[in-house]
Formats: C-alpha cells, structure tokens, sequence
C-alpha cells in the first residue's frame, strides 16, 4: 500500500492560474478555484518539495516508497525545522541525538537516518530498550507500543530541551510536540506548538504551515 503525503487534491493537470478581484483563482479548464482551493494546492506542493528535501538525492524508485519511508523523511525534516537553545549542545560538532523508545517496526526506517547531517550536526539514533535507559537527547521518538505509559515518558525528559514525537493519534493533544496521524492513507502530523515552547524548542513558521496546530495538555 502507498502513502501519500500532505496532498489534499490534485495537481495533476492543473495550468497557469491567475487572480484578479472578485474572479477567484481559475484552473486551466476554466472553472473557478476558491481561495481555499488555492490555500490546499500550495499545501500540497510545499508538502511535496517537504518531503523530496530528504528523499530526493537517495530515494528508491517512487513505488517502494512506503509509510515507514515518509515517517523516517517527516522525522529528519522536523530537525531540520527546529531551534534548540544552545545549551542544548556543548560544541558545534555536537550530534543530534534520536532516541527511539518501543518497539514498534518503524524503529528499523528511523536506524536509516543514523550518520545524516543536518545543519552541520550529525544525526545519531539511539535505540533505548526502555524508560528506565533513556538519557539525554534532543529528539525522542515514542512508539505505539509506549502509548499507556506517555505520561511518565513525558516527564521523564521535562528536564530536558527535548522534541518529542510519537506514532500514534493524540499525542499532541496530550502533551506532546509532534504526532503523526493518518487520513484516507495519507500520513499527516500534528503540532503542539506550546508544548515544544516549553520545553525551550522553536519550530519555524514552515513547519508549522504543514502540520495541524492542536491545543493539549501537558502528561507527566
């Protein structure tokens, strides 16, 4: 099964467009497309070039793309897009640690993202085989398997400027940075922008624009 990310219609087909005051925006067929219609196609292709920053210069062939390669894409991507606090890090050459907590299958897609660079840093993945073992990282991926201990998995890195990011839905609305979701086959995520605020996390305006902005608590 293929996964499709972030395109919420069509841009297959789709011509010069022009606006023009109480016009609209017009498809090349001569119909009219809204405001909202033009807002969900620019989505769409910012998703795209998104996703292909990661995929571009390695990726297979287009079928064997699957979930666990858009997760992976998506997760690299969101260190791309966030500020840590320099105390975060002791020395320019300090890695960006990826701890990954459960053992769920996209454990082995994420493994593939160990020795790439972003901004300089080198990304270093970290599989803990559980709580009791998890140290201090930048970036914590939970999994599934962890969701009915997500309140003592999100105090246990309170102390630290950590994103967190999870493969189940709700996880934003619970107290967590990012979580993925899913929509007719079509890998998502949602952003807890406050959450990452506290724990002294700046995610860009990019970012942002992407995901799905939700309110939440805060576990643990």
């Amino acid at each position: 099964m293929k996964y499709f990310l972030l395109l919420p219609i069509n841009t297959i087909g789709m011509t010069r467009m022009r606006y023009g005051k109480g016009e609209g925006f017009r498809k090349g067929c001569g119909q009219r497309m809204t405001r909202l219609q033009y807002r969900m196609l620019l989505r769409g292709a910012v998703g795209i070039l998104f996703l292909l920053g990661m995929l571009c210069p390695s990726a297979p062939a287009a079928e064997g793309i699957g979930e666990g390669d858009v997760k992976a894409a998506f997760v690299l991507n969101f260190i791309r897009f966030v500020e840590w606090p320099a105390s975060a890090f002791r020395s320019p050459e300090d890695p960006v640690v990826l701890s990954v907590l459960g053992n769920d299958p996209i454990a082995a897609y994420l493994a593939s993202l160990d020795g790439k660079k972003v901004s300089g840093r080198r990304v270093v993945v970290r599989k803990i085989p559980g709580l009791s073992a998890l140290e201090r990282c930048h970036v914590l991926f939970v999994g599934a398997s962890e969701k009915a201990e997500l309140a003592s998995v999100l105090g246990a890195v309170r102390q630290w400027p950590t994103l967190t990011v999870a493969d189940f839905e709700g996880f934003a609305g619970r107290g967590g940075a990012v979580g993925f979701i899913r929509r007719d086959n079509r890998v998502g995520f949602e952003i807890n922008e406050e959450s990452a605020r506290k724990a002294g996390l700046k995610i860009s305006a990019k970012l942002l624009y992407l995901g799905k902005i939700v309110p939440g608590r805060r576990e643990g």
